[in-house]
């Protein structure tokens, strides 16, 4: 369960045609007079029906309104998967997008090979919550990831967190103390972390996850 502290609310057309009747010229096909209708028996088969209307096929990602976690693809990259959350106040929405990011992907998800650089053993919970910024305290055993890997993860909590438009940066503490986060470049930061600090890790690496 979350501990929360509010502190405050908060002419090419003309020449293209003229080689195009060329070439049609030179083929033995007529240029010139009126078209005449062709018998619908004439035509070949399906040629006169319908043609289907083309629809692609459903993008998995996230849409850009709803909440999201971020995994990580085969190439390395962050990418966002929409979840659904229970209404409520904004500490109970973020705990609940929290504890599904904590989960690590779905069934579906790791069809799709997406991944998670959080240990299973991970817990996440909101701890404070002040003028946009929330503190989120990272629990459980598990040993921290390393080097890119802890990026990614930090990246992971950072944009989950920041997918809802009432977060806009994210400070991480370990049992109430503050946490020195990787960035990108792997510098160590103790300030409020934003999603803006990670999108370098939303494009694919030159190598696949270490």
């Amino acid at each position: 369960m979350s501990r929360l502290r509010t502190r405050s609310s908060g002419g090419g057309r003309r020449s293209g045609a003229l080689l195009l009747a060329g070439a049609l010229a030179g083929c033995g096909v007529p240029t010139g007079g009126a078209p005449e209708p062709i018998p619908t028996s004439q035509v070949p088969y399906d040629l006169a029906s319908p043609s289907p209307t083309v629809t692609g096929a459903p993008s998995a990602s996230a849409r850009i309104d709803e909440p999201r976690i971020y995994l990580v693809a085969e190439d390395g990259a962050l990418v966002p998967r929409g979840r659904s959350l229970r209404s409520g106040a904004l500490s109970s929405r973020l705990d609940q997008l929290l504890d599904d990011l904590a989960t690590g992907p779905t069934t579906g998800e790791l069809t799709d090979r997406l991944s998670t650089a959080l240990r299973p053993e991970t817990s996440l919970s909101v701890d404070e919550l002040s003028d946009g910024t929330v503190t989120i305290d990272l629990g459980g055993d598990a040993e921290a990831p390393a080097g890119q890997e802890s990026r990614r993860a930090v990246a992971q909590i950072v944009l989950t967190a920041t997918s809802l438009p009432e977060v806009e940066e994210v400070l991480l503490t370990r049992d109430g103390e503050p946490v020195d986060a990787p960035l990108p470049s792997g510098a160590l930061t103790s300030q409020p972390l934003s999603a803006a600090d990670y999108e370098p890790l939303l494009t694919p690496t030159a190598s696949p996850p270490s």
